[in-house]
């Protein structure tokens, strides 16, 4: 026991001095009584307890000290103490009052004795009854766990706890909360009556988010030891939660409709009433029209909703679906929706193809066309995965063209795939082509085929030349060849597979591509192109060439392709001769090539022929040097002249060799021919790009230039402020029109530069006394020019032409040495760009007199720079006009053709001022074109122009004497230009 009460097993010892006066009469003597004389404390519950007061009372004669008291019973059911310290001595007639406590810890009966120990002598011991009856009093309580659940922070959730009471006391039933969240919960401390039953409340009233820590501690009755109730219980941020909680329907395209799930879910444990579903309408894309509403959404219940998108614009589109919950702290539940107005769509075309009925062997093609046909501001489309599905009647007899994957084509790009029927037995066959995509409406695609092969004889397949042999090519040069196939059977005769078997190490092929295949009639043919390219350091090069055929005695028929690469001494100044598009009724001029013997010891030629071809018949030599064989010497040179006949429809295509003492193998220049029925012909053009230009200037060096040559120096700067004015990048060089040097020249006066005339193509002065390449970042570019155009007059002939090709082929072109002749750095290396236009501008008092026709020579420049391309060459003249005039040598009528043949201009040598026409020509050379040369000569009034792909009937003129159309409007520079006509059968 604590406190200030006494065990019944201990005494406790009160020293009594006395309630009053501490002095004793010897004769005398007290006496004590107890009021009551005895107490029954009754029923009490255990654990309870009870009280009474006991006075003791001194009724004798003499004083008392009661010095103890003590209970003799039931061990800790009663208690007793003085109720106010001692000492205790009673006087006679005096009191001291007693408590006594009964708190039975036991049920029944628990009788005691009182025991009060005074100095009295008649009865020092006094006693006094004690009973009382302990009571089994105590609730019951259920259940020992309390589970709350999770509910929404700010609600409320309230559980009973089940109390009994079942005796017949009164029972007291004290709750205490404890843990951190203790605060989040309410229940009250309840007394019950004997016999009763009660639902207590204990309420859930969460503010914070989380899992809770509390407990109950329950004392059933008063003095009870606690009994412990568990207590689950979490608050959520949210009962219900979106399922995503943004909706992205991604990209659509405009008007077509796109349907996504909106899910919400109830994660409480409680019930939850969802009354509807709205969209806030900041984007009319958005739409929704779900019915069912109000709904009660059950604990763990999760529903879906349909939630549309269909954009009415492009671009970027976000809206607010809205649910609203019957709930304090979230009345709404935002889903958060987004999608872009215009997507990658996939248009495949053919979705199904039959190939009909085919040659068992052969190997047919479709093209399957996939495109990104979405709007232009969608996203990308990739092509995924593209598989054949297994055949049902075998192995697959389709395939398709490799595709990388995975592909991605943007908006408008399209790829083609090429399909293929490759039947290996008789009788129908299907084939099934899977694509799977990102494309909206259409992650996966079918493409279906079929076909039928039949059973035709073996073929009778002719090839023509057996082997093809490039001879020499001189290194980092390419050249073509050609192979012809014939059917020479009866029947059908399939074709594939046409490539390279063997590439030489990838010098070697196919310029128009792999060739998968055909059906040959009896009686066709066709010819196709084999190209080498010679690497820069040369070699000796094997390959081989396969066809397949429809023949099980000999499937593959191989052709042997060789060739030689090495420097060679005769440069041909075209390194192909190419008719392009012919007719059998308008015969084709012939055309030349001129070799020239760049070496600096004589080459003996040995042989000029036209090998094994596709046709034979179709090239033939018109003009040949004679007799055969003979020596070259230093920069001389030689030309050879042939015809195509265009007797045989399609391509022909046969080797021109000329065989020297320096060669192992003959040196090749390919001759390229097409016959055909067509009668149209379109010329196609690309607008120059003036930005960049190399001028080469020409003057004539003969005699009789005094006066011509003064005026073109005093012109030069005009020239040269028009080109700075229009911000050319300029890079300009001199040469003369002098091949062989003057028999008796006189050096100090007439013949400068150190070629003594005859500078034959090399820039001026080739001893390099002054700059001979010029540019316009040269602050005193047109000083320097007006020094280098002073040539001297010492040349005999004037062979402007020759001076030019010579000036821009090997090996000037790609040396600093010329390495014929004994001056150092006289080559013309660093003066040709690739990327730049070319302008040539000729100035002479007399006729050009070169050894080659003019077409040579033009077609020698436009093979240079690229026919029909920016960059392309075009030449200008200061020449003799065709009426001639006092200063001049005749009419300059070359110069005229080549200029008309290349858009440039021919202006008269005969004027007193150079500068106006100078300013002229540099107006036009750095000008985008405005005049086209037609390649033939149209029938009248059937010349049709389009623009990039537009036609235009207007703002331009065919001019008939240039044979030109001349543009009033002039394209912008990179502008496509496409002049088609019926040709006509008049020579140009």
């Amino acid at each position: 026991m604590t406190g200030r009460w006494a065990s019944v097993a201990l005494a406790v010892v009160v020293l009594l001095a006395g309630c009053a006066d501490r002095d004793r009469s010897s004769l005398a003597d007290g006496r004590l009584t107890a009021t009551p004389g005895g107490v029954d404390f009754q029923k009490v519950a255990i654990f309870d307890a009870r009280e009474a007061e006991i006075s003791l009372r001194n009724v004798g004669r003499a004083r008392i000290n009661v010095n103890e008291v003590w209970v003799e019973g039931p061990e800790g059911s009663y208690q007793a103490e003085f109720t106010h310290e001692g000492p205790h001595s009673l006087q006679p007639g005096s009191a001291c009052t007693l408590r006594v406590r009964f708190a039975p810890p036991k049920p029944g009966a628990l009788p005691a004795m009182l025991v009060v120990k005074s100095d009295t002598r008649i009865e020092p011991l006094l006693k006094v009854p004690l009973s009382g009856l302990g009571v089994d009093a105590w609730a019951r309580l259920s259940p020992r766990r309390l589970d709350f659940g999770r509910i929404e922070a700010d609600a409320s959730k309230t559980l009973s706890l089940s109390l009994e009471n079942p005796s017949e006391m009164p029972v007291e039933v004290t709750p205490r909360l404890v843990g951190a969240d203790r605060d989040e919960f309410v229940l009250e401390p309840v007394t019950l009556g004997p016999g009763e039953k009660r639902d207590v409340p204990v309420t859930f009233n969460p503010v914070r988010v989380g899992r809770k820590q509390v407990a109950l501690a329950i004392a059933p009755c008063r003095g009870c030891a606690d009994v412990p109730v568990q207590v689950a219980a979490e608050a959520l941020e949210r009962a219900v939660v979106a399922e995503p909680e943004v909706v992205d329907f991604g990209a659509v395209p405009v008007d077509r409709e796109s349907y996504r799930e909106s899910r919400i879910r109830n994660i409480s444990t409680e019930p939850v009433t969802v009354t509807r579903l709205a969209l806030e309408g900041k984007d009319a894309s958005f739409s929704q029209a779900n019915p069912g509403f109000p709904l009660v959404l059950q604990p763990g219940e999760v529903r879906g909703f349909q939630l549309r998108y269909s954009p009415d614009h492009q671009g970027p589109a976000q809206d607010t679906a809205l649910y609203f919950v019957e709930s304090r702290r979230h009345p709404t539940l935002p889903v958060g929706m987004r999608g872009y107005g215009g997507a990658a769509e996939l248009c495949v075309s053919p979705l199904s193809y039959d190939f009909g009925k085919q040659p068992l062997g052969s190997k047919t093609r479709v093209i399957v066309n996939v495109k990104n046909c979405g709007s232009s501001n969608a996203g990308a489309l990739t092509l995924n995965t593209l598989e054949w599905q297994p055949a049902p009647g075998g192995a697959v007899q389709f395939n398709h063209t490799p595709l990388a994957l995975p592909h991605t084509l943007q908006p408008g790009q399209e790829v083609n795939i090429a399909v293929f029927y490759e039947p290996t037995r008789t009788g129908a066959a299907t084939g099934s082509l899977v694509m799977t995509t990102n494309a909206f409406s259409a992650a996966t695609v079918q493409m279906d085929f079929r076909g039928q092969a039949e059973e035709h004889a073996p073929c009778n397949l002719s090839v023509t030349p057996l082997a093809l042999d490039f001879g020499t090519v001189p290194p980092a040069q390419g050249a073509v060849l050609g192979v012809k196939l014939e059917n020479r059977g009866t029947d059908l005769c399939p074709v594939k597979n046409i490539r390279l078997r063997d590439d030489g190490g990838g010098v070697f092929s196919l310029p128009g591509g792999e060739l998968y295949g055909g059906i040959m009639y009896p009686g066709d043919w066709f010819s196709f192109l084999v190209g080498f390219q010679s690497p820069p350091a040369g070699g000796q090069f094997l390959g081989e060439l396969q066809v397949e055929q429809m023949d099980p005695a000999n499937p593959v028929i191989l052709v042997p392709l060789k060739a030689n690469s090495q420097a060679a001494c005769l440069v041909a100044s075209r390194r192909y001769l190419d008719w392009g598009v012919a007719r059998r009724d308008c015969p084709a001029d012939p055309m030349e090539v001129n070799f020239l013997n760049a070496c600096a010891a004589p080459v003996t030629v040995d042989n000029v022929s036209i090998g094994p071809g596709t046709t034979d018949s179709e090239f033939a030599l018109q003009r040949v040097p004679d007799p055969l064989p003979f020596t070259l010497q230093p920069n001389e040179g030689f030309t050879v002249g042939v015809e195509y006949f265009a007797q045989v429809w399609g391509l022909n295509v046969s080797p021109l060799y000329v065989s020297s003492s320096d060669l192992p193998a003959p040196l090749l220049v390919p001759l390229i021919g097409e016959s055909s029925k067509r009668v149209e012909k379109t010329d196609n053009f690309v607008q120059q790009d003036v930005s960049k230009v190399d001028v080469l200037f020409v003057v004539d060096n003969t005699d009789s230039m005094a006066v011509e040559q003064t005026r073109l120096v005093e012109a030069v700067p005009t020239f040269v402020d028009t080109a700075l004015e229009k911000n050319v990048n300029l890079r300009v060089a001199v040469t003369t029109t002098g091949i062989q040097t003057a028999p008796q020249p006189n050096p100090a006066d007439n013949c400068p530069g150190g070629a003594l005339g005859g500078e034959a193509g090399r820039f001026f002065p080739a001893d390099n006394t002054f700059n001979r390449i010029l540019t316009s970042a040269m602050p005193d570019l047109a000083a320097q020019l007006q020094r280098n155009v002073q040539v001297g007059k010492c040349a005999e002939v004037e062979e402007g032409f020759e001076a030019m090709r010579r000036a821009l082929s090997r090996p000037l072109v790609n040396n600093v040495d010329d390495p014929r002749t004994s001056l150092p750095r006289d080559g013309n290396a660093g003066f040709l760009r690739e990327e730049a236009a070319l302008v040539v501008l000729f100035v002479s008092d007399e006729d050009d007199h070169s050894p080659d026709a003019v077409e040579t020579y033009v077609q020698w420049a436009q093979q240079l720079k690229g026919e029909n391309q920016p960059q392309r060459a075009t030449f200008y003249a200061i020449a003799p006009p065709e009426e001639g005039c006092d200063t001049a040598g005749g009419a300059g009528t070359r110069y005229a053709e080549a200029t008309t043949r290349t858009g440039g201009e021919v202006v008269s040598v005969c004027a007193p001022d150079y500068r106006p026409l100078l300013r002229a020509v540099a107006d036009k050379a750095f000008s985008a074109q405005s005049r086209f040369p037609l390649s033939e000569v149209p029938e009248p009034g059937s010349v049709v122009v389009t623009v990039n792909g537009t036609a235009v009937t207007g703002g331009w003129r065919y001019d008939g004497a240039t044979n030109s159309v001349v543009f009033d409007v002039v394209p912008a520079p990179g502008a496509r230009i496409a002049i088609t006509y019926r040709r006509s059968c008049d020579s140009l």
